[in-house]
């Protein structure tokens, strides 16, 4: 199994993955690696991704609040009120996670002060340049999101 993305669960200990190879799926695991939910486990197979970033998506989101069903497992769901909820929680997911990103980027910084050697240091600066750009991306995405929402209800 080729596993595409492999996250730390924003509010529960375990890991979110997305693997495939086009079509893509998702799965979350709890702390012990036992199966929480698994986009592939509901059948038909229309669950399936084109996109790994779409599938981490929407994993993260229905993980976020047991109560999110994507639109294809809700058929009779009100789509356009069902992806603008959603658009809401994914919004609110990415700033939470930008938000404890801030926060690693905080400790790996006063980790880069003690680093011994040269090698640690360089490791700690990659990671933070790293961090940094994930949380502008996350930053911009959420910002993006937000305005289409409003766009859309207008």
């Amino acid at each position: 199994m080729n596993i595409q993305h492999r996250i730390d669960r924003p509010h529960e200990t375990g890991c979110i993955e997305v693997y495939g190879d086009d079509p893509y799926e998702w799965r979350i695991l709890d702390h012990t690696g036992h199966l929480v939910r698994d986009s592939a486990g509901y059948g038909s197979g229309t669950g399936a991704y084109a996109s790994p970033e779409i599938a981490l998506r929407d994993a993260i989101s229905f993980d976020a609040d047991d109560s999110v069903v994507p639109i294809f497992f809700r058929h009779g769901a009100d789509a356009e009120l069902e992806n603008a909820a959603q658009a809401h929680r994914t919004a609110d997911t990415l700033r939470t996670t930008a938000v404890a990103l801030k926060s690693a980027v905080s400790e790996a910084q006063l980790d880069s002060r003690h680093a011994t050697d040269s090698e640690a240091q360089d490791y700690l600066e990659a990671r933070i340049v790293v961090m940094e750009r994930l949380v502008e991306a996350l930053e911009e995405t959420a910002g993006r999101l937000q305005a289409a929402i409003q766009a859309t209800a207008e």
